[in-house]
């Protein structure tokens, strides 16, 4: 039990799944957010039922997979339990068939959960999912990004009709054309192909703006936002068992070659970036997130409301939340990066000179993805395919989406209290 105390400190706090093996066999997958605090609460004895205390007794090692995203978790532990069939996985079902996500090779196909399902020609099939919970939770992910259909009566709109989240492709020929689409990117979300699908949406958004289809264009690229923020970088769950240490070798070879990039004497182990939200300054928000050895950690995430309300300029505010920032004694970063070009980053220099902080600062641009340095007078364009300029979009593209949570929050307020 003491062996096992000690390997559950080392566990990260990052996504991933775990594993309990007794002697001899696989007894239990799970998935976490956090993997040392859910292993942690399997000891808890006082807080666990008769299952997970025979669990906890019969474990003799602990292993474990970090992923890069909770939807990456969950594909991969259904995985897992498909390849290994484990005993305490089996005994969670009490006996049940496997669940699966079912996509009907209808006129109109439907999105269901199916138990008991034999592969059948032009049906999709993707599981077995560990529990109907797991599977309503991949389900819920999805719909969010790709509205999606599961009833067959076209007289009659659902609920889900009137929340969005079903398109109702009974109503016309271009409905259930458009709809055919769809089933199509939710099937290649599914079967790991995400990278293919945001090249095949980043397409046809920008078609839809030359069309000056703006609000569609728009649209999509809400669905490209969402599926790159629940993917990350995606990968297969067949990638992480080639690969159990996938993870810290990509982020690190991405650190290294980002520290190369950017001429710094070490890898920066602390990184923060910045990025402000705001319509014509309206309600304008500021948020400051935080990357520790290549890796999220949101608990040291920070937004601000701009107190800046003279006219609307991103240079004021940037400078205003920095200032904010580095008044307060929190641990220093090692690199900062800040979203947008040379005046951002010039704005961003002058209040860390003012407070004397010694670290490296960028701008990255998003129009054609350019990282300004202040050492050079030029921006450095990296290829797609450059690790340093994946991580680096990889944290200003968060910083982004955590500011303008922020900001929606505002303006919802904003429109309840008029």
């Amino acid at each position: 039990m003491n062996n096992l105390i000690r390997k559950i400190v080392k566990l990260p706090k990052s996504p991933g799944i775990y594993q309990f093996f007794d002697r001899e066999k696989l007894l239990y997958v799970g998935k976490s957010v956090s993997l040392r605090n859910r292993v942690a609460s399997y000891f808890k004895t006082e807080q666990v039922g008769p299952k997970t205390k025979l669990l906890v007794k019969k474990t003799t090692d602990i292993k474990y997979i970090k992923v890069f995203s909770e939807f990456e978790a969950l594909l991969l532990e259904a995985e897992l339990i498909k390849k290994y069939k484990p005993f305490f996985n089996t005994v969670a079902k009490d006996d049940k068939s496997p669940l699966y996500i079912k996509i009907s090779n209808d006129d109109i196909p439907l999105v269901t959960v199916t138990r008991r399902e034999k592969p059948k020609k032009g049906v999709f099939l993707k599981g077995p999912f560990p529990s109907a919970k797991t599977t309503r939770e991949v389900l819920k992910i999805i719909r969010r990004i790709f509205p999606y259909c599961h009833h067959q009566n076209p007289k009659k709109p659902c609920l889900f009709v009137h929340l969005g989240l079903c398109p109702f492709p009974y109503g016309s020929d271009d409905a259930q054309k458009d709809y055919l689409a769809t089933i199509t990117k939710i099937k290649q979300l599914l079967g790991g192909k995400s990278q293919y699908l945001v090249r095949q949406l980043t397409n046809e958004m920008k078609k839809l703006s030359a069309q000056e289809k703006y609000e569609e264009a728009q649209i999509i690229k809400r669905q490209i936002e969402k599926v790159e923020y629940i993917t990350t970088s995606y990968h297969a769950p067949e990638e992480f068992l080639k690969q159990p240490t996938l993870v810290d070798d990509l982020t690190m070879l991405r650190l290294k070659d980002l520290a190369q990039v950017l001429e710094l004497k070490k890898i920066p182990k602390r990184i923060e970036c910045y990025d402000i939200s705001s319509i014509s300054g309206n309600l304008a928000t500021g948020s400051m997130i935080v990357f520790e050895n290549g890796q999220s950690a949101k608990g040291q995430y920070r937004r601000f409301r701009i107190k800046f309300t003279h006219r609307p300029n991103d240079y004021e505010m940037l400078k205003e939340i920095l200032v904010r920032r580095f008044k307060n004694d929190w641990p220093k970063p090692d690199l900062v990066i800040v979203d947008g070009g040379r005046g951002q980053l010039n704005s961003a220099l002058s209040v860390i000179d003012k407070y004397s902080i010694e670290c490296q600062v960028i701008a990255l641009a998003k129009r054609f993805e350019q990282i300004y340095l202040p050492q050079k007078i030029l921006p450095i364009s990296l290829s797609k395919e450059s690790p340093a300029r994946q991580l680096a979009e990889a944290i200003r593209d968060e910083a982004h989406r955590f500011a303008i949570q922020y900001h929606r929050l505002l303006r919802s307020k904003r429109l309840l209290e008029n």
